[in-house]
């Protein structure tokens, strides 16, 4: 709250404050008086949490803001349980034992559409071994080139990562 003129004003925090104090209560729990968190969860609160007065109770606010982080956590495990055994059923029989297939479909699921040369970087290997892990996953039927740039995506809609 600022006073000018006599008269109290209101203003909401910076663009960003709200993610930067999720963050910083991620990182460094103990400087806010709180218990290690088994998961980072910075950005999953929401901006009407750090305004100065609450249209609602603070406590149910809280606790909406728990709840949909919660949700969110058990979609994208729920996810990946279903690409992990997606991976399991398609690839069996198909790859030799060092195969970074697996792993190159792991990355495409959490994390998105990924080119040749990015997944080639995340997962420490050569453009051609990760070209060889896309070729098994196209084979697979798992995986689909976008167009515009080639990056691939799940085959399957449902596991498409959300934004």
């Amino acid at each position: 709250m600022v006073k000018v003129g006599g008269f109290a004003i209101t203003r909401s925090a910076p663009r960003g404050a709200a993610w930067a104090a999720s963050l910083a209560t991620a990182i460094r729990p103990h400087l806010f008086g709180l218990g290690s968190a088994p998961l980072a969860l910075a950005g999953v609160m929401p901006r009407v949490l750090f305004r100065e007065f609450h249209e609602e109770p603070l406590p149910g606010l809280l606790r909406s803001a728990i709840q949909t982080a919660a949700d969110k956590a058990a979609a994208d495990l729920r996810m990946m349980r279903e690409a992990v055994a997606l991976a399991d059923k398609q690839l069996a029989g198909r790859l030799y034992a060092s195969s970074t297939a697996p792993q190159a479909w792991r990355m495409i699921v959490s994390l998105g559409p990924l080119t040749r040369a990015e997944l080639a970087r995340s997962l420490g290997v050569t453009k051609r071994t990760a070209s060889q892990s896309v070729l098994s996953l196209q084979e697979a039927g798992m995986v689909r080139l976008r167009e515009i740039d080639s990056a691939m995506l799940p085959a399957s809609a449902d596991l498409v990562p959300r934004e």
